[in-house]
């Protein structure tokens, strides 16, 4: 694929820089063939073919079913994507559903140290960085901050 310019034509590797006064931007460009850009070429192809030995029908038909197949392929890696993040928001939305049913129950982990035992009752839950935490109110009346996977023990 090539890279053209007002001046000249230069071919692509797959980065594109363009500097502007002393900014430079840095583009990234897409090196897969899409349909639109497969259509083009499939139409200039048929502009361009020797009339005395047109395309092959077997050859055309070919080449459709591979566009086609392509557009489909295209379809399931979107539907692919939609679930991840449908699975990741109900993954999400379990762990705090998690964090919440220990609400008002004695819970004990391990700090972030590793050494040190925090205890306390479960005063709310938040999403923080991707994981529930827990806000422990303990025995002397502070807070203390816990992660779920830090969890050791629950007591009613």
């Amino acid at each position: 694929m090539s890279t053209i310019n007002a001046t000249n034509s230069t071919p692509s590797s797959g980065t594109q820089n363009t500097t502007q006064g002393s900014q430079t931007i840095s583009n990234a460009v897409n090196q897969t063939l899409g349909k639109d850009e497969f259509l083009k070429l499939l139409t200039t192809e048929l502009r361009n073919q020797d009339p005395l030995q047109p395309m092959d029908n077997k050859d055309f038909i070919a080449q459709m079913a591979q566009f086609s197949s392509l557009e489909q392929m295209n379809n399931v890696a979107q539907s692919m994507e939609n679930l991840k993040a449908s699975m990741t928001g109900y993954f999400q939305q379990g762990l705090l559903t998690q964090g919440a049913a220990l609400i008002g129950k004695q819970v004990s982990g391990m700090d972030t140290d590793g050494v040190t035992v925090i205890s306390g009752i479960v005063d709310s839950v938040k999403w923080l960085d991707g994981n529930p935490q827990l806000n422990l109110l303990q025995a002397d009346g502070s807070f203390k901050t816990l992660e779920m996977n830090q969890i050791t023990e629950v007591k009613k």
